[in-house]
């Protein structure tokens, strides 16, 4: 799971870029220096080029044009690919080799300029620029002048040409056309004659009306029998006058025109029949009902003054019953010929649908004769409208043949522009300017990904896997001795006291959480600070009432005792090889609760006198007179002392690594060496905190900016630059640390 630190290193901030810039400002300005220089060599050196042109002009007389014309004059690109064309330009060079070859020092390269072709136009004129770009004005307008006089005679050439097989190509295809039609409308007269198209279109008129006719009739029978198939399950136990109503109605209904405002011969002959049967059925059912409306008021009047077995009266109900029978019975007639009705109905369409079959088959071989018949009419028509457009063609090409309507022109003559167009200064710079910043800013960043040297915070924790317990800004003494000069104990120091009173607090914590009173100061090579990270860190631990013990570990080549200012021998050395006690070597310095061991006598065998004594027991014979005790060592990559030495349970160990020197991978190499050791943490040393570089490390370690500035306040006293100088003191001076400062405080805050 992503932690909020992890978020926090990956985050990117352009203060770290803006600080790549400042401290690798010097890799910027030589490679733009360099390419600067390349662009001055090249303008004074490079052959000058200068531009020579001709303006020419090709139009036509508007009086001349053909009011016939359809087509638009588009000649531009025919003249532009003339100019161009690789044996156009050959052409002219051969014509020019004779007298200017020698003249060009004998190099055939210069015969052939770089030539181009510009402009265009539209509506009765176009014109067009012929520009030359060479190091040889002369020859130049000589190829130009040479290029204008071949132009004007392949121009005449081709237009001589193209008219003449224009007027072939137009003529022949108007031959082409003419015999098309010719053969076309013979086969419209051949097709007319075998398929007697006159009879066809008549039969198919009449087709038509037939097809309508039967399709109406058709439509009025399906009306009909819809509605009897409704009706015929109502119309069952009802009266034959009932019946013969619905019927009527029913067939009154289907019988109505499907045109509208006409009728047919059917429709007719259909309400013909209905006026001639509907009387007749309907008289019939009338004399029935009024005589069995007769028949039963007389019972009536017999049932009051008669008994029932009156004959009479018997007789009377025998043949009111006879009578109502046959009513029924007529009305069962009527019902069955609905049922007959249908029937004959659905045979009717039947035999309309087989009708309707056989008219729409002769009707579509009509039409599709008639539409053959029409296909070939359309190509003589389109045969004939082709012909004539290309004819008005023809025409317009004789008229302007004959007329030479189209003209030349040089509307500006040859010449040479005074001021070289190459190379071009402005171009040269920018291109320059492009190249040398981008290279500049390229190897800048190129350089800073690929430093291995160590530079940040994020390099010592996550690279170099070493807790970061502090750094040391770069100091430089006046007095170049060989000695290490304790910083913080001179006066006027206040910037360096601050750096290590802050590098002191982080050790003790650390020295405390890992439980032990004993600290090695190593490095992975010499030259790296570890000696005087050792020498002012006692001292620094010596100012708050500790006892601190200082010890030169580096046997071999140990030089605290100059800084105390005393004798190398006896030491420490003497003591392992004697098998006497640290105490014995152990001296008071001048600074208060500060002692010290020097190395001792020179011996090769250092490490055979490590491995030959128990250092847990020789260390543990002084860790109780003494808070803390310190050790300055040999480089680890140098030789084994220092190797041994950390081995010993009773150590934690200190990294001292030099800023912008130091590369990782040879940290790591040695952390290797040193193996399985308590390893409490790295200081990072001469942090150039006093240059103007001090932008990129004020970001990379920003803890620093107190005691830099502190450091920087007490600069015009007894520090020197890096170079041994001393530094200026006046008004300029000043104005230049209040700027840095306030640029450095702006832009990289301390976090």
């Amino acid at each position: 799971m992503a932690t909020p630190d992890s978020f926090e290193q990956k985050k990117v901030d352009p203060r770290i870029y803006l600080g790549i810039l400042v401290f690798r400002w010097k890799l910027i300005v030589i490679c733009f220096l360099y390419c600067l220089l390349g662009g001055v060599v090249y303008l004074q050196f490079a052959p000058k080029e200068y531009d020579t042109s001709a303006l020419i002009m090709i139009y036509r007389d508007p009086s001349t044009q053909v009011d016939s014309q359809t087509y638009q004059w588009t000649a531009s690109q025919t003249h532009v690919s003339l100019l161009q064309s690789e044996g156009f330009r050959n052409r002219v060079v051969e014509k020019l080799a004779a007298r200017w070859l020698k003249r060009l020092g004998g190099d055939t390269r210069e015969l052939t300029p770089n030539f181009s072709v510009g402009g265009g136009g539209g509506g009765s004129g176009i014109s067009l620029r012929l520009s030359v770009r060479n190091s040889h004005p002369a020859y130049a307008r000589a190829f130009l002048k040479e290029v204008i006089r071949e132009f004007q005679v392949r121009r005449e050439l081709i237009k001589q040409e193209s008219f003449g097989s224009a007027t072939r190509v137009l003529e022949d295809e108007l031959a082409r056309l003419r015999d098309q039609i010719r053969v076309a409308e013979d086969d419209v007269i051949e097709y007319q004659r075998v398929n007697q198209m006159e009879v066809v279109q008549a039969k198919g008129s009449l087709e038509l009306g037939y097809l309508n006719q039967l399709v109406g009739r058709q439509q009025q029978l399906n009306t009909e029998k819809w509605m009897l198939e409704v009706q015929y399950p109502k119309l069952k136990g009802q009266s034959k006058q009932m019946i013969e109503s619905a019927l009527f109605m029913t067939r009154e209904t289907g019988g109505i025109p499907v045109t509208p405002g006409g009728t047919n011969s059917s429709d007719t002959a259909s309400g013909r029949e209905l006026k001639r049967e509907a009387p007749e059925a309907s008289n019939a059912a009338v004399d029935t009902q009024l005589k069995l409306a007769r028949l039963e008021r007389q019972r009536e009047d017999l049932v009051v003054y008669t008994q029932p077995e009156n004959p009479k009266l018997r007789a009377l109900d025998e043949e009111i019953a006879a009578l109502k029978k046959d009513t029924q019975l007529q009305a069962d007639l009527e019902y069955a010929r609905v049922k007959e009705r249908i029937s004959a109905i659905s045979y009717q369409l039947d035999a309309l649908d087989e009708a309707q079959r056989r008219w729409r088959n002769s009707y579509l071989i009509a039409s599709k004769k008639g539409s053959d018949f029409r296909q070939l009419q359309s190509i003589v028509t389109r045969a004939e409208s082709t012909y004539s457009l290309f004819q008005v063609k023809l025409n317009d090409v004789k008229v302007e043949q004959e007329i030479k309507g189209e003209h030349f022109s040089v509307i500006q003559s040859v010449r040479t522009s005074p001021t070289p167009v190459w190379p071009d200064p402005f171009k040269i710079l920018m291109v320059v300017l492009v190249m040398g910043l981008g290279s500049g800013l390229g190897l800048a960043m190129v350089a800073f990904f690929f430093d291995d040297k160590v530079q940040s915070v994020v390099d010592v924790e996550s690279a170099v896997g070493v807790p970061f317990l502090g750094g040391v800004p770069f100091w430089v003494h006046g007095d170049l001795t060989n000695r290490v000069r304790p910083i913080v104990s001179d006066q006027h120091r206040s910037g360096a006291a601050e750096a290590y009173r802050a590098l002191r607090t982080n050790v003790l914590a650390a020295v405390e959480k890992a439980g032990k009173k004993i600290i090695l100061v190593t490095s992975a090579d010499s030259k790296e600070g570890k000696t005087l990270t050792s020498l002012n860190l006692a001292i620094m631990i010596a100012k708050t009432g500790k006892k601190v013990l200082l010890l030169d570990m580096d046997l071999r080549r140990g030089l605290l005792h100059k800084s105390f200012e005393m004798e190398r021998s006896p030491g420490i050395v003497d003591v392992l090889r004697d098998g006497k006690p640290l105490t014995d070597v152990i001296k008071l310095t001048p600074n208060e609760n500060l002692w010290f061991a020097p190395a001792g006598s020179i011996d090769k065998n250092t490490s055979e006198l490590l491995h030959s004594v128990d250092l847990e027991s020789f260390f543990s014979g002084v860790m109780e007179q003494y808070d803390y005790i310190l050790l300055d060592t040999a480089p680890v990559l140098r030789v084994t002392d220092t190797v041994i030495l950390a081995n010993c349970p009773l150590m934690c160990v200190i990294y001292v690594a030099h800023a912008n020197r130091t590369s990782k991978p040879t940290i790591k190499y040695s952390l290797d060496m040193l193996g399985d050791v308590h390893i409490i943490g790295m200081i990072v040393n001469s942090i150039e905190m006093h240059r103007i570089s001090s932008l990129y490390y004020a970001y990379q370690y920003p803890n620093y900016s107190y005691y830099s500035y502190a450091y920087r306040y007490g600069y015009n006293y007894d520090l020197y630059d890096e170079h041994g100088r001393r530094n200026p003191v006046g008004p300029w001076s000043n104005m230049r640390r209040t700027v840095t400062h306030w640029f450095r405080n702006t832009f990289m805050p301390s976090e």
